[in-house]
């Protein structure tokens, strides 16, 4: 299957020189943060300065890959009566369309107004927008969406997922296949909410105790999760051939391997250690042990309290035991 990643950049620049000069790498674009605070993101940004993104933007340009800015914040987007407010983004959309940035990742469907109004930035409608529908594809490529993330709820769902396809007139399906948030996560929107006004990392320790304290004490939860394997990709032919992955607060080891998993569909020993490495400190999910898993997941009803696959599951693969 032919296709191509979307990867987040966490500001190691060796690994990213690393990761490009690695001939077997499918990297059509890295993401990450912008410098201008007026509008915030689902992570923590990093980048200070437009010197700082030039210089990203050389590097990935020098292995024909383009370069991405979040700017998905759901909220913190003032009313458009605060003229400057608005003036102020603007200008910030062309200085980063001056300076090399290929495309955007917004969320804010008027923000996604301001970038087909005054650029030619290729507008990438956030996994933040939380598409799960035809319908809501369909509303996010009249604003003028290039490319649909939609929300990693509906990756299992093959046939919603083949009906979006079919319905979109030209933008292009994106799927996020490695994040590990708990499947239908109660505390996600409030999560990103709270990272929108981060003001240092760490910001949302609260979010994460509370999904990791879920895996400890339900590890089997892990497998409930949206997490694709990157030998499952393949299943996803004609629907899709553009995924995403996590990395902007990912450390560089796991981000590499990441990379090379998803770039050779293929991963040999604890799934998590390409998902978050936290986790993988904490659950063993032999990756080799769940060939056939899909089927499974791509019939789920999502009805844990009524099927105990996935727990008979875990306990079958770990033997029990975590690492």
């Amino acid at each position: 299957m032919k296709y191509t990643l979307s990867v987040g950049f966490n500001g190691d620049i060796e690994l990213l020189k690393e990761i490009l000069n690695d001939s077997q790498n499918k990297i059509e674009t890295i993401y990450t943060g912008g410098f201008w605070k007026g509008v915030s993101s689902g992570r923590f940004q990093f980048s200070d300065d437009n010197e700082t993104l030039k210089n990203i933007i050389e590097i990935a340009h020098s292995y024909n890959v383009k370069v991405a800015i979040t700017m998905n914040s759901p909220c913190n987007v003032k009313p458009k009566e605060d003229k400057e407010w608005w003036n102020n983004l603007k200008e910030y959309m062309i200085e980063l369309e001056n300076i090399g940035v290929d495309s955007v990742i917004v969320a804010h469907p008027f923000i996604m107004e301001i970038v087909k109004k005054y650029t030619n930035l290729e507008l990438i409608a956030s996994i933040i927008c939380d598409i799960t529908s035809v319908r809501s594809a369909l509303y996010y490529e009249r604003m003028g969406a290039d490319v649909i993330v939609p929300s990693s709820s509906i990756n299992y769902d093959l046939k919603l997922l083949k009906d979006i396809k079919k319905n979109l007139k030209k933008a292009r399906i994106k799927l996020l296949v490695n994040e590990p948030c708990l499947g239908n996560c109660p505390w996600r929107k409030f999560h990103y909410n709270a990272v929108c006004h981060a003001d240092k990392k760490g910001y949302d320790r609260d979010y994460i105790e509370k999904c990791t304290g879920l895996y400890k004490e339900h590890p089997y939860y892990m497998l409930t999760n949206n997490v694709v394997r990157p030998e499952d990709l393949k299943n996803y032919e004609g629907i899709c051939d553009y995924f995403k992955l996590v990395g902007r607060t990912t450390d560089s080891v796991t981000l590499s391997k990441m990379v090379k998993a998803y770039s050779t569909e293929q991963y040999k020993g604890n799934l998590n250690d390409i998902v978050d490495k936290r986790f993988s400190q904490m659950i063993n999910l032999p990756n080799e042990k769940l060939n056939g898993f899909f089927e499974h997941k791509s019939k789920c009803l999502k009805n844990c309290l009524n099927c105990n696959y996935c727990k008979e599951l875990y306990k079958k693969i770990s033997k029990g035991d975590q690492l």
